[in-house]
């Protein structure tokens, strides 16, 4: 036999050559509990000679749900994101599911092909990162997964047309906790780095700032951005660059761990950086590991890991039970 042939391989070969139906081989890969120890064996043997993979797609077709979990994010870069998402592989790999990783990069299109992908393969249940917190936001294919009855479980950024369930962090008692911080170091003047104007959680986190470090004793410039490190370095270098060293500001504030490590290494690139103040919303990703230590407000990602979990395991064992929705909130403190 050919490479091509046992590539090409099917149950129907299989079956021939085992003498057994199509049916019992199809039954050996989704069923094996229902054909004898002996007779599986003896398909198993013969599918590995050939080559036979299943067609995880076709097998699904056949079942209510699949043993994936979908996870859609605008990024995988983001060093919380990774970690909540490390969270939650480790304790689908215990409960027997997998999981399917799919980063948009702010494409609209990408992120409902990722879903599409996902209903198609009837996913046990989603975790969903939007591309944007903006509050007109509207995803049409949130229909879609409501009509399917997926379970789904939003990630950090909120979509306020809907009420669905999710793990956030309440952005605008972050930002009084770090406004709090920042008075109390009694600077002149403040340079904030945001996210997009648009968003949400810039916004709330920037009101929280305000709250407590008040124009009349503390200049505060903004400069909005992207949440992502490569689309965010670009923009605050630009900023950086129209600044003077006699309008330098005393501290600069990055709104996530990606955009305040894009600020920093700008300022290393235009050689600013000595004696400059920088202040972070989540950890600077491994400046720990450099010897740099920047105070932030730190939210336990390993806890929110375990929220979106506990979460999305319990409507998926519910069958997505109305009285199983929860929307909880991470509490994050400041770090020095």
């Amino acid at each position: 036999m050919t490479n091509d042939k046992k590539k090409n391989a099917t149950i129907v070969d299989i079956a021939k050559i085992a003498n057994v139906t199509n049916i019992t081989v199809s039954r050996a890969f989704t069923k094996p509990e229902m054909v004898k120890e002996e007779t599986r064996k003896k398909i198993y043997e013969i599918a590995k000679q050939l080559n036979y993979s299943p067609n995880a797609f076709a097998r699904n077709l056949k079942v209510s749900q699949s043993n994936i979990i979908g996870v859609v994010t605008d990024s995988t870069y983001n060093q919380v994101y990774a970690e909540v998402v490390k969270m939650l592989c480790l304790e689908a790999d215990k409960r027997g599911f997998t999981v399917m990783m799919f980063e948009t990069n702010g494409s609209v299109e990408a992120e409902e092909r990722a879903v599409d992908v996902l209903l198609s393969y009837k996913a046990s249940g989603i975790v969903l990162s939007v591309i944007t917190d903006n509050e007109a936001y509207s995803p049409a294919y949130i229909k879609k997964i409501k009509a399917t009855n997926t379970p789904l479980v939003l990630l950090d950024r909120d979509l306020k047309q809907f009420d669905l369930p999710g793990v956030f962090l309440n952005n605008l008692e972050l930002g009084i906790k770090a406004g709090r911080y920042l008075l109390s170091k009694d600077y002149n003047s403040i340079l904030i780095f945001g996210g997009p104007e648009d968003s949400v959680i810039t916004q709330d986190r920037i009101s929280g700032i305000k709250r407590l470090v008040t124009p009349d004793k503390t200049l505060i410039d903004i400069c909005y951005t992207q949440y992502g490190y490569d689309k965010a370095r670009p923009l605050i270098l630009k900023k950086l660059e129209k600044i003077t060293h006699t309008t330098l500001p005393e501290c600069i504030v990055g709104i996530n761990g990606p955009v305040s490590l894009a600020a920093i290494g700008a300022c290393r690139t235009l050689g600013i950086h000595k004696g400059m103040q920088f202040f972070s919303f989540d950890e600077v990703p491994f400046s720990v590991d450099f010897g740099i230590k920047i105070p932030c407000i730190y939210n336990n990602p390993k806890e929110w890991g375990q929220k979106i979990s506990s979460l999305l395991f319990s409507l998926i064992e519910n069958h997505n039970s109305l009285l199983y929705f929860d929307r909880s909130y991470i509490n994050g403190n400041l770090r020095l």
